[in-house]
């Protein structure tokens, strides 16, 4: 039903009921020892029948007003089957919309996926194992159903809507995130997505994974930093555990998450204007790291720079990013 049918029917159903009250009043104020003897008295009983409450402190004596009372009998039947079936469509309309992520989430500095298949399932997997809030993006039911019975709502927070719908996306809190990956079957849906979420949300940090190697500069103009080609990687992997097997099972090792103290897991960790390797050097940083914990320092990331092996005497600022390897317990330590 439409709202304007809604509204008819609504001025309908008043105008009869106010008809009916007013008649009650007129047979039963003009009948001798009657106990409804103004308007507010037939109000107040019809009130009182409809919703079934029935106090009986009011009631019709006349014929014609035992008659308009059955009417209100009648009516509040229907009155509590409307109220009961409302309710039940709003409880269920509010539960689905929760479930679709209408009514978005509070994550903040989280990772983002806008697109589901099977890859971007495996990068789930990982961010999920970190223990990292996830937010996806995806626009079918299906989808949606498949990502609930997979995660849990703890830390993965599921919208689903239009891709497109880019006022959508400020359920996600895409402008407070810290990374977005897009994932979609076809390179060129990619990046044309790519460009269509840079242009609304210039700041975001997006991650694609690619096949087609050649759009790579593509995507650099547009300010995606982080470009992985699918079929490079997979080919440096296989070439690896042909002749350095040893280097492949421990690259592998490094690149996924674990929370295991047996499995070796590679970590950044931003340093903020209060941490403890503020304003220290390299050296005694991987010394003091190594010695107390374990840690072994590797490299960090100034200003967006890779500095790989870094000097010793290198001063650690703010900001600065530290790269590190450590195991699922020891990795704690270091925040």
């Amino acid at each position: 039903m439409s709202s304007k049918q809604k509204l008819i029917f609504f001025i309908l159903v008043a105008g009869i009921y106010n008809i009916l009250v007013y008649s009650l009043y007129h047979f039963e104020s003009n009948f001798e020892n009657t106990n409804i003897n103004n308007l507010a008295d037939a109000y107040w009983y019809s009130i009182v029948t409809l919703t079934t409450v029935g106090y009986g402190d009011f009631y019709p004596i006349t014929f014609w007003g035992r008659l308009i009372g059955i009417l209100f009998v009648l009516g509040s039947l229907g009155v509590l089957g409307y109220i009961v079936t409302e309710l039940s469509l709003k409880i269920s309309e509010y539960l689905k919309k929760r479930e679709m992520g209408y009514f978005g989430t509070d994550m903040n500095n989280h990772c983002i996926i806008i697109g589901w298949n099977a890859f971007s399932k495996q990068v789930a997997d990982q961010i999920i194992k970190a223990e990292e809030d996830l937010a996806i993006v995806v626009n079918k039911e299906s989808d949606l159903k498949t990502i609930k019975q997979l995660y849990s709502d703890k830390n993965c927070f599921v919208l689903l809507t239009d891709l497109n719908d880019y006022k959508a996306l400020d359920k996600i809190k895409l402008k407070e995130s810290r990374r977005v990956y897009i994932s979609f079957e076809n390179d060129t849906d990619t990046l044309v997505y790519t460009i269509s979420l840079k242009k609304r949300f210039e700041n975001i940090n997006c991650v694609v994974a690619i096949e087609n190697i050649e759009l790579k500069s593509s995507f650099n103009y547009l300010g995606v930093q982080f470009i992985i080609p699918k079929n490079e990687i997979v080919s440096k992997f296989i070439a690896s555990y042909i002749f350095e097997p040893n280097v492949a099972l421990l690259t592998e090792d490094l690149i996924s998450t674990s929370n295991d103290k047996s499995n070796l897991d590679i970590c950044e960790t931003k340093l903020s204007s209060k941490h403890t390797y503020i304003n220290t050097t390299y050296l005694e940083t991987f010394i003091h790291l190594k010695e107390k914990y374990g840690i072994t320092l590797v490299a960090l990331s100034r200003k967006g720079q890779l500095i790989k092996n870094p000097e010793n005497h290198l001063t650690l600022q703010e900001n600065d990013v530290i790269i590190y390897i450590a195991n699922g317990e020891n990795k704690q330590f270091i925040n």
